[in-house]
């Protein structure tokens, strides 16, 4: 009896282990299965993952490499962008973002000396391209005349090998060109006036290119350069006086007071000390006056013989530049240097310029006629800045797109 219920104990035993192992197995299988089944899925998704993240890479690679045909075809040097595709997804799309941005904004120019106008940059403009996936945006920014006829025939000159020296030399004037009307973008003006140094010339566009006002310019000889910068007209001043620049004052008028004091009143010069105020030229000893020892400054008076006539625009910048008129007019049609000032520019049609920018007919055509004497200087204001760029382009188009090369007079065209 014993050994049957040592028996029966052992064998209930072994079959309670047996159930504790059959739905130990039973679990352990299920689970098993459930793993492989979890495995399979996350194998799934990481696939479906790679393959979406290579569509987007391709997605990516296609988009830059339109937005490096875009660019190339505007005159931009895409081979500093091109092997950001050979490299990660998310290198490639900071290099297109960056490219994108110049495509739009283009690069500060070199020759900018000075930089008076605020720039506002809309970064997040070529995360929106990139969303759409396409270049569009980019070619519907390409309202400005000007810079449409130039990117014509940029691509044109193009077709005729870049390996021609004197194409590849015209191809890049162009590109600087190209540069600096995307570089206006930067300031989104409804108008504004671009001097072109080389050109000679002065224009007032409106955001679509349209030439407002052209005219003729007489800008710095090539030892008084007038410096490129982005300003603004702050104000307009009728009958101005010209207080002459200390150098010139020193090097040039100094020399002609030294030999003859009715020199001063020739030219209606005036002698002010350090606080404004009017000295009697009589009372100086000139003799004892040098170019180290000058405590004094020359105005000349405000009248047609005025050496910046009877308007001047002043320009927001510390190098002294700025539009005027001029007592020399006839200078506009009796030559063709446009390159013999001191560095300031000399417009063609004053009046025309100041009432344009001053949004009403305030004068008349008579004005210049006038020649009032005993005349104060009287400032306008400005309703809101009128921005001015002062340009070095040797490549340009003309009113009617025609492209023009026009002579490198301060050599800078490298």
């Amino acid at each position: 009896m014993d050994n049957i219920d040592k028996r029966k104990i052992v064998i209930g035993a072994a079959i309670v282990v047996g159930l504790f192992v059959l739905i130990f197995l039973g679990k352990w299988l299920i689970r098993k299965r459930e793993a492989t089944k979890e495995a399979a899925r996350l194998e799934q998704v990481r696939k479906e993952k790679q393959k979406q993240a290579e569509a987007e890479a391709r997605q990516t690679r296609l988009l830059f490499h339109q937005v490096c045909q875009y660019a190339d075809s505007v005159g931009i040097d895409t081979s500093r962008y091109v092997n950001a595709s050979k490299r990660g997804a998310l290198e490639t799309e900071e290099t297109m973002r960056q490219l994108l941005l110049e495509a739009r904004y283009g690069k500060k120019p070199s020759r900018l000396e000075f930089s008076g106008l605020q720039e506002a940059v809309d970064s997040a403009w070529a995360d929106k391209v990139k969303t759409l996936r396409s270049t569009q945006p980019l070619i519907s920014l390409t309202t400005f005349r000007p810079y449409t006829q130039l990117v014509g025939h940029y691509n044109r000159l193009r077709k005729k090998g870049r390996n021609n020296p004197t194409v590849a030399d015209s191809l890049r004037l162009i590109r600087q060109t190209l540069n600096f009307y995307r570089y206006v973008n930067r300031f989104d003006p409804d108008r504004f006036v671009m001097v072109n140094i080389p050109a000679g010339e002065l224009n007032v566009f409106d955001r679509n290119g349209k030439r407002l006002l052209p005219m003729q310019v007489i800008t710095g000889k090539p030892d008084r350069k007038t410096p490129c910068m982005t300003t603004y007209i702050r104000a307009i001043v009728a009958y101005p006086y010209w207080n002459v620049p200390q150098n010139i004052a020193l090097e040039e008028i100094l020399p002609h007071i030294k030999r003859d004091l009715a020199y001063l009143n020739n030219q209606n010069f005036q002698v002010l000390n350090d606080k404004g105020v009017e000295v009697d030229p009589e009372k100086v000893d000139w003799d004892e006056v040098s170019e180290t020892n000058f405590p004094y400054r020359i105005r000349q008076a405000s009248g047609c013989e005025n050496s910046l006539g009877l308007l001047k625009f002043e320009l927001v910048n510390p190098l002294a530049i700025y539009l005027h008129d001029t007592n020399s007019r006839d200078l506009f049609t009796l030559t063709k240097d446009r390159w013999r000032s001191h560095g300031c520019v000399r417009v063609q049609k004053p009046v025309e310029l100041a009432n344009l920018v001053l949004g009403a007919e305030t004068f008349d055509d008579e004005f210049m006629n006038k020649c009032l004497i005993d005349q104060k200087p009287r400032s306008l204001p400005i309703a809101k800045p009128f921005p001015v760029f002062i340009t070095y382009n040797v490549a340009d188009v003309d009113a009617a797109g025609k492209l023009k090369f026009f002579k490198d007079v301060y050599g800078e065209a490298k």
